[in-house]
């Protein structure tokens, strides 16, 4: 009997909709725009971790980052040296340095990451080439004026010609192409590695007081991924020891991993998302007081069929239940609507923006379908207890 009069009820709600389209409709508007902003942008930051996350993978689970974070305690090559030694839990020890230069070939001319590193590169960052070879120990040891380049670097600076043996120059010095680097698909195929020996006396002379050259990050590769977290910390020790940092001190350094960088930039991520969907609630509030207002409009049209129910024999649950259904019917259509829309706007985006891919995940539409429905219960409720609250006689003397 209950579940008949359940869908009883929602076979009037659906009845009294349709016989005023347009004003069903406008009343479903904030809805529609609240519900598609909400899952598109949930969808929309899914896709931006997930995009982060494929990145950030790349850079290898292993690898650790240590950086200064006081300039007057830069890191150097003898700091690395000390590192190589006293690490018992690293399998390689690479300083580097960086920087975007000016590249210049055949008179085309693009900004590109140079990397001055040795010959560790392709091992500590699980890179390989394509073609040609890598510079070798003398020629780090000589300074010699040689670079390997990325795939994006080698297309954007010879389009389908071979590069190898080919001189590019780099800010004011040239340098001979002897390698390409594979494709990894993303931002690591536009740089150019040159010697760390070249790109310190060449491109950037920076020395520390000593006379010592500056390099910016030491790259430490962990022998194990299940010893991260234990090389992480022996890295600290050394370095706090390297460097006299006292027990009370703070670091004047920064270690991190590829997964430190990854949780943060999730949590922003998730922030950012959370507060953009607090923002598209809005839309929800003035969509579920426009729900309120024609509820009470259709209160007020309907007093009369109000009364003659309650005449002949309808409870007060029975008049509650009706009209609380044509609140729930309406912002539930306006939901599914609104999901709509977002599967094209997800569509839409994944289609124009290449490597993003935004998919509407199915707690997403569990989300709508809940928001939807408490928007419903929530802004019905009060017109469908003033309905039962209309006496009958009064309701049906009325005009």
């Amino acid at each position: 009997m209950m579940i008949t009069g359940f869908f009883d009820n929602i076979r009037i709600a659906t009845t009294q909709l349709f016989s005023n389209k347009l004003r069903t409709i406008l009343t479903m508007l904030g809805v529609i725009i609240g519900i598609a902003s909400v899952v598109l942008l949930l969808s929309l930051g899914q896709a931006v971790q997930s995009s982060i996350t494929a990145q950030f993978e790349g850079l290898g689970a292993s690898l650790i980052r240590v950086s200064s974070t006081s300039s007057d305690a830069p890191l150097t090559t003898t700091l690395t040296d000390t590192l190589r030694t006293r690490l018992t839990t690293a399998s390689y020890v690479m300083p580097q340095t960086s920087g975007n230069y000016s590249v210049v070939y055949n008179g085309d001319e693009f900004s590109v990451g140079v990397t001055g590193a040795t010959t560790d590169y392709l091992a500590i960052n699980d890179r390989s080439l394509t073609g040609g070879r890598f510079f070798t120990e003398d020629e780090l040891n000589s300074s010699a004026r040689l670079a390997v380049i990325g795939v994006e670097t080698a297309e954007n600076l010879f389009d389908t010609a071979n590069p190898l043996g080919a001189e590019i120059r780099i800010g004011t010095v040239f340098f001979q192409v002897i390698g390409v680097l594979n494709d990894t698909g993303g931002e690591n195929d536009d740089l150019i590695v040159v010697p760390i020996t070249a790109a310190q006396t060449r491109l950037n002379a920076t020395r520390t007081n000593s006379g010592e050259p500056v390099v910016n990050t030491i790259l430490v590769l962990a022998a194990d991924n299940n010893q991260v977290d234990a090389t992480t910390d022996e890295v600290t020790t050394v370095m706090r020891q390297v460097r006299n940092i006292g027990a009370s001190d703070s670091d004047d350094f920064r270690v991190f991993t590829s997964s430190t960088i990854l949780d943060t930039l999730s949590s922003t991520i998730e922030t950012i998302t959370v507060f953009l969907g607090m923002l598209a609630g809005i839309s929800l509030v003035v969509g579920g007081i426009g729900v309120m207002n024609i509820m009470l409009v259709t209160v007020n049209e309907r007093t009369r069929e109000i009364g003659l129910r309650k005449a002949v024999g309808a409870q007060r649950w029975d008049i509650i239940s009706q009209f609380l259904t044509e609140a729930v019917v309406i912002t539930m259509l306006g939901g599914l609507i609104g999901v709509v829309i977002a599967f094209g706007g997800a569509a839409l985006i994944t289609t124009l923006v290449s490597d993003f891919n935004v998919i509407i995940q199915p707690s997403s539409l569990l989300l709508a379908a809940g928001i939807a429905a408490a928007v419903g219960i929530f802004f019905g409720v009060y017109p469908a207890s003033r309905a039962a609250s209309l006496s009958p006689i009064d309701a049906l003397r009325y005009e």
